[in-house]
């Protein structure tokens, strides 16, 4: 074997299994490089996980170096295999004191490893390192905190914060100081009806989203409006309202939206809530508005659109078009639930909607058609929140458990170990982690991407029924 050449050691490792690689690269220095040559580890990832990749473009944004590890995440994923630890705050004072349940959580885009926490009725934003695991930065804001996000590309080192105080802030976590603080709603519509003194007022920015230079918030009260935000060099913010959109259903319970661009630069802007129209029976919708600029373009199944008074958006009232009203036509009964619905959540592809129920149960909603095309059994409490990719759901539970679901074939993948010590309130994740927080504060990080040649060695990889797993 010593005097084989290099092109013949890498030709025959090439029909090797990821095990037997790693094997080989224990033996010598010389075969530890062969056995990581990277075109080894992209034939691997091809072979396992080309049925599974439904960006064209996923292959050409993979560094040579990256293959062996996405192999060994995608295998975790798979089999389970993570490491699994608690988020701590790195300092208490009296006013950071906060053991009220999680009600947000956001990781960053654009690579980087950030995670932004929020707790019930809190005025403060704690930020993570998920690498270092500990919090090291805290953002005060001047009332209770609904929804933080954060931007990608053109807004990357930008966080929007939504207030209940009827006000949504950017705040530029690179030069610690806030850039922009801004009233969401200038006139407060008169159909708006009182709302219970123990949930948040019908005007809090309970939701928003940042794409780029775009921002999306909506109100309790499902009023969404969409602005265009100016960034100069020098980091300054500016911003004026583009759309605003109506829909009118002041029962509304839960909701989520999501802002996307199309590759010819056109935008759409959806949201699905779930109305309470009587006790214990929900109605879900989904909307969805193209545009580009202030034209719009066209509006999506199940939406009425009328035009109404122009209303005073103080300095922006020269460049904000006039506002519409978005009101869902009659809905067919599949999109309709008999028991409450606790959570919703919009795929990226904006083709599912998943909402959790109080029955224990996840169903998955085809906006295109409107009816139900899963529905999920496994959880033994309500389900209270989800989280959904391409391929993917992440639900937490009041049983204290957080799964993995197949968001193809809707069958539950793995559990995760490590159980909360109470009902689970928040989860989001992306392809490294999986983080969730429960209804007494606590943070776990579940982190996919463990190098162990011990867990390639027991890897068990998807074949026969796994073909249709979403990872």
């Amino acid at each position: 074997m010593e005097k084989l050449s290099d092109e013949i050691l890498v030709r025959i490792f090439s029909l090797l299994s990821a095990q037997d690689l790693c094997r080989c690269s224990q033996v010598c220095s010389v075969w530890c490089r062969l056995a990581n040559d990277f075109h080894l580890w992209k034939k691997l990832f091809i072979k396992s996980f080309d049925k599974f990749i439904l960006d064209p473009l996923y292959y050409n944004n993979v560094f040579p170096t990256q293959w062996k590890e996405l192999f060994i995440l995608r295998s975790n994923w798979f089999s389970g295999h993570c490491h699994v630890q608690s988020l701590h705050k790195k300092t208490r004072t009296p006013q950071q004191i906060e053991l009220t349940k999680v009600v947000c959580l956001k990781i960053s885009n654009c690579g980087r490893s950030l995670l932004a926490s929020v707790n019930q009725h809190s005025k403060l934003v704690h930020l993570w390192s998920l690498i270092q695991k500990r919090s090291f930065y805290v953002v005060s804001c001047e009332s209770v905190i609904g929804c933080v996000d954060f931007g990608s590309e053109r807004s990357r080192n930008l966080l929007a914060i939504g207030l209940y105080s009827n006000k949504f802030c950017i705040w530029d976590f690179q030069r610690e100081r806030f850039l922009l603080s801004k009233t969401n709603l200038s006139e407060i519509c008169r159909d708006f009806a009182p709302r219970d003194n123990s949930l948040p007022p019908h005007t809090a920015v309970c939701r928003v989203n940042l794409v780029d230079n775009k921002l999306a918030t909506v109100t309790t009260q499902c009023v969404v409006k969409v602005w265009q935000l100016d960034i100069n060099q020098s980091g300054q913010v500016s911003c004026h309202c583009l759309h605003t959109l109506t829909t009118f259903k002041p029962r509304c319970s839960v909701l989520d939206i999501q802002l996307k661009r199309d590759p010819d630069d056109v935008w759409s802007v959806s949201i699905s809530h779930a109305a309470e129209v009587l006790e214990n029976w929900n109605l879900i919708g989904f909307q969805a508005v193209r545009f580009q600029g202030q034209s719009l373009l066209d509006i999506g199944p199940g939406v009425h659109t009328e035009d109404v008074e122009r209303v005073d958006d103080g300095d922006d009232c020269n460049s904000c078009p006039s506002p519409f009203r978005m009101q869902m036509l009659s809905q067919k009964e599949q999109m309709s639930s008999r028991t409450p619905v606790s959570c919703l959540s919009i795929s990226p592809c904006t083709k599912v909607v998943t909402s959790g129920q109080n029955d224990n149960t996840i169903s998955l909603w085809d906006t295109a058609t409107q009816c139900r095309r899963h529905i999920l059994f496994g959880h033994t409490g309500a389900v209270t929140c989800t989280d959904v990719d391409m391929h993917k759901i992440v639900s937490g539970s009041n049983d204290r458990t957080v799964k993995v679901w197949s968001l193809e074939s809707g069958d539950c993948q793995l559990t995760l170990p490590g159980d909360h010590t109470s009902g689970v309130s928040c989860v989001t994740f992306n392809d490294q982690w999986v983080i969730s927080g429960d209804n007494s504060g606590e943070i776990k990080v579940w982190d996919f991407a463990v190098n162990s040649l011990s867990i390639l060695q027991s890897l068990d990889l998807p074949s026969g029924t796994h073909q249709q797993q979403g990872f």
